[in-house]
C-alpha cells in the first residue's frame, strides 16, 4: 500500500481544532486513494496563533521524514517554507514522492521540479476529495489519468492572447515564485507552459512579480501563461491595470499564448493542476480554448 506523510513545512498547526481539519482531509483523500496515512509528529507541536512557524531544523527534519513516502502532503501554507530550500536541494531521496500542496509550497514545487523529481499536484485539498472542481481533478491526476478542462464548461475562462503550445507545466503562487528568482530554487520554463495565481495582491504588484522574473532570465524560453485566482480586497483609492491587463501584457511581450481567469489557486472550488504534466494549451481568437494533461508516467499504484 502506498503511504501518504503529511508534512508541516511553512506555518505551524494552531491547535488541536486546525490538526483535526488538517487529518480530516488528508484520511479523506488517503481512505479515496487507498493509501495509508501517516501524520508527522509536528501535527501534534501547537504553534497558537497564525503565522508562526516552528523552528527551522524540525521543519528540515520532518520533510526528510517526509521523503522516504510516496506521497507527502504539505498541510499548511503561509511562509518558512523558503528555509527549505538548502536541505531540499541537497536530498537524496531513494524515490522521490508525489508532492501536494499549494501557496507558499509553491517553494517546494519549485524545489521538486528544480531537481527533476516526479510530479506533483498543485491544490489545496478540501473536506471531501471527491467534491467540486477538486474532486473532478484531485483523484484523476493523482492516479496518473489525463484531464481536459475547455471552455464549453469554464464559462468565465478568457482568451487574452490567441495561440497554441504544447510542453510541461509548472503552476504555483505568483509572488512565491518571484521570491525564488535569481536563487537555486528556481526551476527552468524554457518551453515550459506556467500558470500563476495569488491572494491579496493588487495587480501592480503582479505586474511586478512578473518583471522580477522576467529580468532574472526565469521567464526566457516560456511557450504559454496561465493565470488562475486573483482575489484581493479592492480600495476606493485603486487604480492602474487589472490583473487581466497585466497578464495580457505579459502575454504580448513573451509572445506566447494566455488564458485568464482559470478557477485554480486560491478560492474554494478550484482545480488542481499537475507539475511536470505534458499539457497541450489552445487559446483561439473566438475566445474557445482548450487546457489539456496527458496521463502521468508517475502515479501512484
Amino acid at each position: 500500500m502506498a503511504s501518504c506523510y503529511v508534512t508541516v513545512p511553512s506555518w505551524g498547526i494552531e491547535g488541536p481544532a486546525h490538526r483535526e481539519r488538517v487529518a480530516a482531509r488528508a484520511r479523506a483523500l488517503c481512505l479515496l486513494l487507498g493509501w495509508e496515512l501517516v501524520p508527522s509528529p509536528l501535527l501534534d507541536a501547537w504553534t497558537p496563533g497564525w503565522g508562526t512557524g516552528l523552528p527551522v531544523g524540525e521543519r528540515e527534519a520532518d520533510l526528510q521524514r517526509a521523503l522516504a513516502h510516496d506521497a507527502v502532503y504539505a498541510a499548511c501554507g503561509g511562509a518558512g517554507a523558503i528555509h527549505l530550500v538548502p536541505a531540499l536541494l541537497a536530498a537524496q531521496p531513494a524515490r522521490p514522492p508525489l508532492l501536494i500542496g499549494y501557496s507558499d509550497n509553491t517553494v517546494l514545487h519549485a524545489c521538486w521540479l528544480r531537481r527533476g523529481w516526479r510530479g506533483g499536484v498543485y491544490t489545496q485539498l478540501m473536506d471531501d476529495p471527491a467534491f467540486g472542481r477538486c474532486g473532478l481533478s484531485l483523484p484523476l491526476l493523482l492516479r496518473g489519468e489525463a484531464l481536459e478542462l475547455h471552455h464549453r464548461r469554464e464559462r468565465s475562462v478568457r482568451v487574452l492572447r490567441p495561440g497554441g503550445a504544447r510542453g510541461p507545466l509548472a503552476a504555483g503562487c505568483l509572488s512565491v515564485l518571484a521570491g525564488l528568482a535569481g536563487t537555486d530554487a528556481m526551476p527552468c520554463l524554457d518551453g515550459w507552459i506556467l500558470a500563476v495565481e495569488d491572494v491579496d495582491e493588487r495587480p501592480y504588484r503582479l505586474d511586478g512579480y512578473l518583471a522580477q522574473l522576467h529580468l532574472s532570465g526565469a521567464l526566457d524560453g516560456l511557450i504559454g501563461l496561465v493565470g488562475g485566482a486573483f482575489a484581493h480586497d479592492r480600495h476606493r483609492h485603486d487604480w492602474g491595470p487589472t490583473a487581466d491587463e497585466v497578464l495580457h501584457a505579459w502575454a504580448e511581450r513573451l509572445g506566447v499564448p494566455c488564458l485568464s481567469r482559470l478557477p485554480f489557486g486560491h478560492i474554494e472550488d478550484h482545480y488542481a493542476l499537475p507539475q511536470g504534466r505534458e499539457t497541450e494549451l489552445e487559446c483561439a481568437a473566438d475566445g474557445s480554448w482548450r487546457l489539456a494533461f496527458a496521463r502521468g508516467e508517475t502515479a501512484i499504484v
